[in-house]
Parts: C-alpha cells; sequence; structure tokens
C-alpha cells in the first residue's frame, strides 16, 4: 500500500546520474520570474536536477504548495527534460499540468505558487567564423 494521501514521506531514488555533470557546451539554470526570492537564479549542471523544498534541491524552493521533492530536470543526449515527481499540485507549462515536457530556452513554468524560467545557452550552436 503506498502513502496516505498527504502524507509528505514519498521516497525518490535519485539515479547515480544526479551526480554527472552535463556537458561543458551547455550552460542551463532556472530563474525564479515569480513568487517567493524572485530573481534568484539556480544553475542546472547536474544530469539529475531537482526543485522543490528539499533543501538540498539544485531548485530550492520556499513555497508551502511545492512538494519536497516536486519536479526534475533531466539531461541526456542534448535534451532537457522537465518531469513532475507525482507532486500534489503538478507542475504546470504553458496553462497545463504535465507529466514531462522537453524545455526550450526560455520556457517558463509553474510549481506551487512560483513560477520559473529555463535559461539554456548552447556553445556548440552559436560558433560563428571569422574569414580572413
Amino acid at each position: 500500500m503506498g502513502p496516505a494521501a498527504g502524507d509528505d514521506k514519498t521516497r525518490i531514488s535519485t539515479p547515480s546520474a544526479s551526480k554527472q555533470k552535463i556537458p561543458a557546451r551547455y550552460q542551463a539554470s532556472v530563474v525564479i520570474v515569480q513568487g517567493y526570492a524572485e530573481g534568484m537564479e539556480y544553475s542546472v549542471d547536474r544530469t539529475y536536477a531537482v526543485i522543490g523544498r528539499n533543501k538540498d534541491a539544485a531548485v530550492p524552493l520556499r513555497d508551502p504548495l511545492a512538494s519536497r521533492e516536486h519536479a526534475v530536470i533531466v539531461y541526456h543526449d542534448g535534451v532537457f527534460v522537465l518531469k513532475d515527481l507525482e507532486s500534489t499540485n503538478g507542475t504546470h507549462m504553458r496553462g497545463a499540468s504535465i507529466r514531462q515536457r522537453k524545455l526550450r530556452h526560455g520556457d517558463k513554468f509553474r510549481v506551487g505558487d512560483t513560477v520559473l524560467q529555463f535559461i539554456l545557452q548552447d556553445s556548440g550552436r552559436a560558433r560563428t567564423y571569422e574569414i580572413a
């Protein structure tokens, strides 16, 4: 039998991939654009970055409507994906509740009452060459 409704003791096993750094060509971060700590920016430099009220989360939130481990940004083969971790209040993007969604630079999403924006710079894409 699973945890009772409202039981905030759900355990999420963190894959060993969470210790792996994303490739150096990517500079990813999440900025709080609305809510407590507005303007704070958190680097997403691991392949598994948890968002939630847990003080050890990659993106720690002080939002009472966020779960301790609410959502995660997962990196794999050049793609960043936002996944809801079966949170009580859901993760929302473009006005709809999501289970998972590919992230692009500038995407905004909501966790509880907090609105966050995903920022991505890819040094491998923005190369310019000078011809002598």
